[in-house]
């Protein structure tokens, strides 16, 4: 498939895309009703009760001596401003620490001590902390204990505000998250369902069934790296969500490049694969088993995400010399899972400037991550278009040949192939059938007088008449020169002669509008019933049988020719 028809199932991905994103954010959007005040600047900050005064959250780790260890105490103490909110609170980012909150020495709120107490994982985290309304020109302190080593080096600036405006501006600042994150789980699931019925039936399916799990996977990482989830449902065990779900991302792109390029004879690849997963499964093992947290072997994720980038830039652009001649589905799933790949990389990088208090923009951030999973969704997407249209082309070519080899040329009904199949599943019917016999009379005789086209011409004419007599669902076909079959199903609730009746009479009107020759037919008709051996062919030989007696006795009464 060349570009111009891969091209129309990408814009209607896109298309899709864009409309629920922009549907999300009409529906999501929000603006500040009251004065939200961001307090970054002249924090008191206390370290293993080492002082510093006036400083900025950002720029907190100018006033530490080293890097944080589990265990360091760090109090932060702030004089509120003199403003007045409805239902006020503090929106704060913890980053692996516990926080215990106090105003003027009250505490107002408390996470993470019996996580700290027993030496489990403690994460990321963002808390709305609410605030006495008498909270004016108040000391609010922030105690926090390190539960990870080099816990942060500079913290977000918590907000405040009411907590309505609070609430509407943290979705509307994480929009593109949220809407990218609900938009592939969503997706992934849907297509997850639909891959599941074909995949023992069509083998291509296999990587669009990884992609979907793929895309879920993404979007719990998305939205647990932001601590977005949290948000919508409240876990302390968001950021253990992150981890498990970031470490399996390179498996994960792995896995499905391992189905896009139909990688499964090469060794190397799959020895790569196989450690790919080794791995994460490692870093599982030593999380939950032996307490050694996810964060500690970040190291080990960043070291397995750029060699895997590195492969799969070779495996998907170096080694692929016939990118031109590969099928559609594999071009658009390649350069998705490029897209993403690339996206990921980047962001990693990111990443890595933010931990060494490299100021980066936090929207650029996030839109580079957003476009990198969208695009490889739109891309899923394209594919389960593209598969869906050549599945669409591949039936219609098969019900085209399969209509070839059995129906008739001339009269487009069915043929003998086609009559012999169905007697043959007659022979297990265990329902009363009836089988029909027909022969036009005097087609020699027409086709000597008239020529063959009349001769045509007269056989066309009959199977409009037999059309027009029977039901869409009973079988009739032309199985010789003058010869037709009909068999009826529910014979016994069907008035055979009338039937035959109605077919004569539409053939008498033919002769009165038309009458150039003589239009008749001899019919003859069997039950299963009226055999011993309930055998098709036996009915069939009946049918015939008492067909060819109606014709002698026709000619015998109109005293015409064989034939005739």
């Amino acid at each position: 498939m060349n570009k111009t028809k891969r091209l129309p199932s990408l814009l209607i991905s896109l298309f899709i895309v864009v409309f629920i994103i922009i549907g999300g954010k009409a529906a999501l959007y929000t603006s500040p009703v009251h004065e939200m005040t961001t307090l970054e600047d002249g924090w008191l900050i206390s370290v293993n009760n080492s002082d510093f005064t006036e400083v900025s959250m950002w720029h907190a780790y100018k006033g530490f001596e080293r890097s944080l260890v589990p265990g360091d105490h760090v109090i932060m103490k702030y004089v509120l401003p003199d403003t007045n909110l409805p239902n006020p609170v503090v929106l704060f980012r913890t980053r692996y620490t516990t926080l215990s909150c106090y105003i003027d020495g009250h505490k107002i709120f408390s996470y993470g001590d019996e996580y700290y107490k027993a030496g489990k994982f403690i994460g990321k985290m963002y808390h709305m902390i609410s605030l006495p309304t008498d909270y004016a020109g108040k000391t609010l302190v922030f105690d926090m204990y390190a539960g990870e080593p080099n816990a942060f080096k500079s913290l977000h600036a918590p907000i405040l505000g009411s907590h309505t405006d609070i609430s509407g501006t943290f979705v509307r600042d994480n929009l593109i998250i949220i809407a990218t994150g609900m938009f592939m789980f969503v997706f992934g699931l849907t297509f997850l369902c639909i891959a599941m019925v074909f995949v023992n039936f069509v083998p291509e399916v296999k990587s669009l069934l990884v992609g979907s799990l793929f895309c879920m996977n993404l979007a719990a990482w998305l939205l647990s790296y932001y601590n977005v989830l949290s948000f919508f449902i409240y876990t302390e065990r968001e950021s253990e969500i992150e981890y498990f779900t970031m470490y399996l991302v390179v498996p994960y792109c792995y896995w499905l490049l391992y189905y896009i390029k139909d990688l499964q004879k090469d060794r190397i690849y799959r020895a790569i694969m196989v450690v790919s997963i080794s791995v994460p499964t490692l870093q599982y093992l030593l999380h939950y088993i032996f307490n050694i947290h996810l964060r500690v072997t970040l190291p080990m994720y960043h070291i397995v995400a750029i060699l895997g980038f590195a492969v799969l830039l070779y495996y998907a652009v170096v080694t692929n010399k016939h990118i031109k001649e590969a099928p559609a589905s594999t071009v658009i799933q390649l350069f998705g899972l490029l897209s993403f790949a690339t996206g990921h990389f980047i962001h990693l990088i990111i990443y890595v400037l933010e931990v060494n208090n490299i100021k980066t923009n936090e929207i650029f951030n996030k839109a580079v991550i957003s476009v990198a999973c969208l695009v490889f969704a739109i891309c899923q997407l394209a594919t389960y278009l593209v598969y869906i249209t050549a599945t669409y082309a591949k039936r219609q070519e098969n019900i085209s040949l399969s209509h070839l080899a059995y129906a008739d040329g001339l009269t487009n009904l069915a043929n003998r192939s086609k009559a012999d199949k169905l007697m043959e599943e007659l022979n297990s019917a265990s329902d009363d059938y009836c089988i029909m016999s027909i022969d036009l009379n005097g087609l020699k005789d027409v086709n000597d007088k008239f020529g063959h086209p009349a001769g045509d011409r007269y056989i066309k004419e009959f199977a409009k008449v037999l059309s027009n007599t029977f039901e869409e669902d009973d079988f009739y076909a032309r199985i010789g020169g003058d010869e037709f079959l009909v068999v009826l199903r529910d014979a016994a609730l069907r008035d055979i002669d009338g039937l035959i009746g109605r077919m004569n009479s539409a053939l008498n009107v033919m002769n009165a509008l038309y009458p150039e020759y003589k239009r008749s037919v001899s019919t003859g008709f069997a039950f299963r019933h009226e055999c011993v051996e309930n055998n098709s062919h036996e009915v069939y030989l009946l049918a015939d049988q008492r067909m060819y007696e109606n014709k002698r006795r026709m000619h015998q009464e109109l005293g015409i020719r064989p034939r005739l």
